[in-house]
């Protein structure tokens, strides 16, 4: 009868911790700090990149230089792509999968940056973040677009 309650008890006790090393809705929770939030989503980003086959982006010229302090985070110009009338994926699973994953990425991209921007826009590693992310975000979606 102990045994049962000691392996109830420590199911009970791990049972959060799922639900806390997720996505992100979790990564946003008040109490993270910026960088926890930003490596959280460059992870999620990178994930996403390989169940999609493409290679995660390099980290940015500026990162070689020490001059990511200097370039301010840019908001994200690529739109969803039910928004992008020039993506014209081929339609079946595949491709469908390839699109969510890259909307997915952008969306997680765009957050690093708005975190970089809020950051004052001077933070080397996030605006470097930031970047990569952008250029993950482009990688994406050329990928869903030029789906067959």
């Amino acid at each position: 009868m102990f045994v049962i309650a000691c392996a109830s008890t420590k199911q009970a006790s791990q049972a959060p911790a799922p639900a806390s090393s997720g996505g992100p809705e979790t990564v946003m929770m008040p109490g993270s700090s910026p960088r926890e939030q930003i490596d959280a989503l460059d992870r999620a980003i990178e994930d996403e990149l390989t169940r999609m086959g493409v290679r995660p982006a390099p980290p940015p010229a500026c990162v070689a230089s020490a001059s990511c302090s200097e370039a301010a985070p840019q908001p994200m110009s690529i739109k969803p792509v039910a928004e992008d009338p020039t993506c014209k994926p081929a339609p079946g699973d595949t491709c469908r999968d390839s699109c969510t994953l890259s909307d997915s990425i952008c969306s997680n991209a765009g957050k690093i940056c708005e975190i970089a921007k809020q950051l004052g826009g001077d933070d080397a590693y996030a605006n470097e973040k930031c970047q990569r992310g952008t250029t993950s975000c482009e990688l994406a979606h050329e990928r869903c677009c030029s789906c067959m």
